[in-house]
């Protein structure tokens, strides 16, 4: 009897000290050293705060944003589709009204049902500031989401394209639209023409960038572009670059996103792997192939690389070639000369559906990664995500499945 009473003592024993270890391992791991649980982005669990309105019905909600514009300060500007560029930034407030049945589905943002902008607020500099610093005092991460979109947008569109997609991200911080006249006409006049405007626009945004650096008390800044808005953003940190107290010291930008980038075929060169290393902690290109046949075959199959200087000037659905295909692997070629910083997603089991360029706001599994990647960037499990290496070359790239 008493021999089975030790047994058993023994036995009690062993596991309360696993679960003690575990316990302890949870604890530490979750409170000191930044392992804890991978975040989830179960769909509108309305992370994203509302500003109350008994006005509305149930049907409704009202969010504000955050915008910032180069567009000439005019009705045609804010009311219709202007697109001339301005002097300066216009900044202030917008409001849209979002139905909690809201999808993720194409051009759901123009559907008045789902989506109805409402107000907008021109505010003093100053006002701005002090309004966006109480904001980001307020969430969570002390964070600010800035958004830059592309070709064709104007500020209705892109504003509305800013709701939705803070919406369906559904993380609590304050989002910021940077707007820019990229709607310069159809075809390739029209998109040569926003290309140049693109470009014009980078300073613009570059200090835009550096007040949110200085004057925000932002812990977590994260820097969303998508298409030609990418090159507006490559552009801004050769101006970013001219601050030394930003390039400076530990990097001010905790995450840069680069969904679909259109950008020129020099821009991800040595100078640029400079840039983002001292001012972005991780940057990550979200790129996808038009014939739905996973971008990077070529590259682990040692497939020639395909020049993009002649399509560069034609509008994307134009496009014969694989045009992110090149983006793509001057990342990596960056990567393997030691910008570890960068990674690169190949997205082309979600981009099914459009013109297979818009995937970063058509696809509920796109905003899953974006989510996560931003809040734990380092974190992979529980993600649809599949390593490529190519240990020879120092390369790695991940796939993204549906």
């Amino acid at each position: 009897m008493n021999i089975n009473v030790r047994r058993l003592f023994w036995v009690a024993f062993y596991v309360i000290s696993l679960v003690a270890v575990a316990l302890i391992a949870g604890f530490f791991g979750r409170n000191l050293m930044g392992i804890g649980p991978s975040p989830t982005r179960s769909a509108f669990s309305g992370r994203l705060p509302s500003i109350p309105d008994p006005s509305l019905s149930d049907d409704q909600r009202r969010f504000q944003f955050f915008y910032a514009t180069n567009r000439v300060n005019n009705d045609s500007t804010f009311n219709e589709r202007g697109n001339e560029l301005g002097n300066e930034i216009t900044k202030g407030t917008f409001d849209v009204l979002i139905s909690p049945y809201l999808q993720i589905m194409p051009h759901v943002w123009f559907d008045k049902a789902s989506l109805k902008l409402s107000d907008r607020t021109e505010l003093p500099h100053e006002q701005f500031k002090t309004q966006l610093r109480q904001a980001v005092e307020a969430s969570p991460k002390k964070s600010i989401l800035v958004i830059v979109w592309g070709f064709r947008d104007w500020f209705q569109s892109a504003a509305l394209k800013t709701a939705f997609t803070a919406y369906a991200l559904d993380i609590n911080t304050p989002v910021v639209l940077f707007d820019w006249p990229g709607n310069q006409g159809e075809g390739r006049n029209g998109y040569l023409a926003s290309q140049s405007v693109a470009t014009q626009s980078a300073p613009d945004l570059g200090r835009f960038l550096a007040e949110l650096f200085r004057h925000t008390g932002a812990e977590n800044i994260w820097l969303m572009g998508s298409s030609l808005g990418c090159q507006t953003i490559c552009d801004s940190f050769a101006w970013l670059e001219t601050q030394p107290d930003l390039i400076q010291g530990k990097p001010k930008l905790s995450h840069v996103v680069l969904s679909a980038p259109d950008v020129s075929a020099q821009a991800f060169d040595d100078k640029f792997a400079e840039r983002i290393t001292a001012l972005a902690e991780h940057l990550t290109a979200y790129v996808s192939s038009n014939d739905r046949a996973l971008l990077m075959s070529h590259w682990v199959n040692r497939g020639r690389r395909l020049g993009r200087i002649a399509e560069v000037s034609v509008p994307p659905e134009e496009r014969k070639e694989e045009y992110e295909f090149e983006e793509a692997l001057e990342l990596l070629d960056l990567q393997a000369q030691g910008v570890r910083n960068i990674s690169v997603v190949d997205a082309t089991p979600i981009n099914t559906v459009r013109n297979l360029h818009h995937f970063f706001t058509d696809s509920p599994v796109f905003f899953d990664d974006l989510y996560q990647r931003l809040l734990r960037p380092n974190y992979i499990l529980s993600r649809r995500l599949h390593e490529i290496r190519e240990p020879s070359l120092k390369q790695s790239y991940w796939i993204l499945w549906n």
